[in-house]
């Protein structure tokens, strides 16, 4: 069994983990995990842990006062065992509550898992890993197949293609995709979604964090100008559509792609029973790689403190969040794509967003690189994009102020 580096801690949220709630035998140990996911999917993965000498409890939250519960808990005698953690940025701004321990750099349960999803768990401060990622998102175009093939339209393999599909879908009356600006967190996801390549993918963010470029390079100027010309194909008055209003033109057919988070493919299924759908990743604008854009959701780790058996049940419990056993059934139970490598969806759907991100990652590139500290680089692209869609900043512009923004925290890592 490995062991766990000192006490160092960080309070985070993230991911989804649930375990067996009921009575546990009276020689049994309990190991408590706290989380926010009450869906029925995820409350069967968990329980059907089966610890040797212990039993699980898992205690649900409301996403939006978890946070503060978690940190309260973790200060107390009666806190959790495992928690839930968030990646990224989200991880640095709790790492001084001092209540989740570090991973040893070769934990079991990290053996199997990319370092590039390791590393969302890492904290800035102090290097350290912090948890066990379990899932990650996609973003992708989801598309009505059905209605493609009543249409004699087919998945685009070059950037020429996809502005011609668009065209073709425009001149029979029907919108191209379903997408909104009201909701404003959704604009970045579409900008690297549909023009990653415009700025060169992974290359251009490790760039910017050396200090070799900044937000005001003509090549994010582009991607942000490329999510721009696309609003053309967006729905009718798309700067009040909310994204749940995006959702329902998708399910009710009224646009035939859905540029998004694979994350709605389980909810689409259900609600689209009679439709059959696909799935592509938008072809390079630039005539290059072809990316697939995604992040790290969330991992698993362990108050700090623990001794003894409690211990080794915590380090049993998160190698098995580590084992391709749990990434497959995190594939096939609920639809998602598993950190672990190894593992091949059973959904074809889902096989094809995991292995081109698997072959060619791209980050989305403020959430991963660029908040861990305030203002956000999220936040300030959520603002500057959101402007520049209904025409009240240029999109070099944009560049422009996410820089002297993050200019107010971020240090370049030469």
């Amino acid at each position: 069994m490995k062991k766990l580096l000192g006490v160092t801690a960080v309070v985070v949220v993230a991911g989804s983990l649930i375990g067996c709630s009921g009575p546990a035998a009276s020689d049994d140990e309990v190991l408590t995990v706290w989380g926010w996911r009450t869906d029925k999917p995820w409350v069967e993965l968990m329980e059907s842990y089966k610890g040797d000498g212990f039993t699980v409890d898992y205690k649900s939250y409301k996403a939006e006062e978890y946070n503060q519960i978690l940190q309260t808990g973790l200060s107390s005698s009666t806190g959790p065992d495992i928690v839930m953690l968030r990646s990224y940025g989200g991880l640095d701004t709790l790492v001084a509550g001092g209540g989740v321990a570090a991973l040893d750099e070769d934990f079991a349960g990290l053996a199997e898992i990319p370092d590039n999803l390791v590393d969302g768990v890492r904290s800035s401060k102090d290097g350290k890993v912090y948890g066990v990622p379990f899932q990650s998102v996609t973003a992708n175009v989801i598309y009505n197949k059905t209605q493609f093939d009543a249409l004699g339209l087919s998945e685009p393999a070059t950037w020429s293609e996809f502005i011609a599909l668009n065209d073709e879908l425009l001149a029979q009356g029907v919108t191209p995709m379903a997408a909104g600006a009201l909701d404003s967190w959704i604009l970045p996801i579409y900008r690297d979604l549909f023009a990653a390549s415009a700025y060169g993918g992974p290359a251009f963010a490790a760039e910017l964090l050396a200090g070799e470029t900044t937000f005001e390079d003509d090549r994010y100027t582009e991607a942000n100008q490329t999510l721009l010309d696309l609003t053309k194909y967006f729905p009718r008055g798309f700067e009040g559509i909310n994204y749940a209003d995006a959702n329902a033109l998708f399910i009710s057919g009224e646009a035939l792609q859905y540029p998004g988070g694979i994350w709605e493919l389980t909810a689409f299924n259900e609600a689209m029973p009679d439709v059959e759908l696909g799935l592509f990743n938008v072809p390079s604008v630039s005539g290059g790689e072809d990316f697939a854009m995604g992040y790290l959701d969330g991992a698993i780790g362990m108050a700090s403190g623990l001794e003894g058996k409690k211990l080794e049940n915590a380090q049993s419990y998160l190698e098995w969040i580590g084992s391709t056993e749990f990434g497959q059934r995190i594939a096939d139970d609920l639809l998602s794509i598993p950190a672990v490598g190894g593992v091949t969806p059973a959904d074809p759907l889902m096989a094809k967003a995991s292995e081109a991100f698997a072959a060619s990652p791209t980050p989305y590139l403020t959430y991963v690189n660029f908040d861990f500290g305030t203002p956000t680089g999220t936040s300030l692209e959520y603002t500057g994009l959101q402007k520049m869609v209904i025409g009240d900043l240029k999109p070099a512009q944009v560049g422009a102020e996410v820089q002297a923004g993050i200019a107010q925290w971020f240090e370049p890592t030469p």
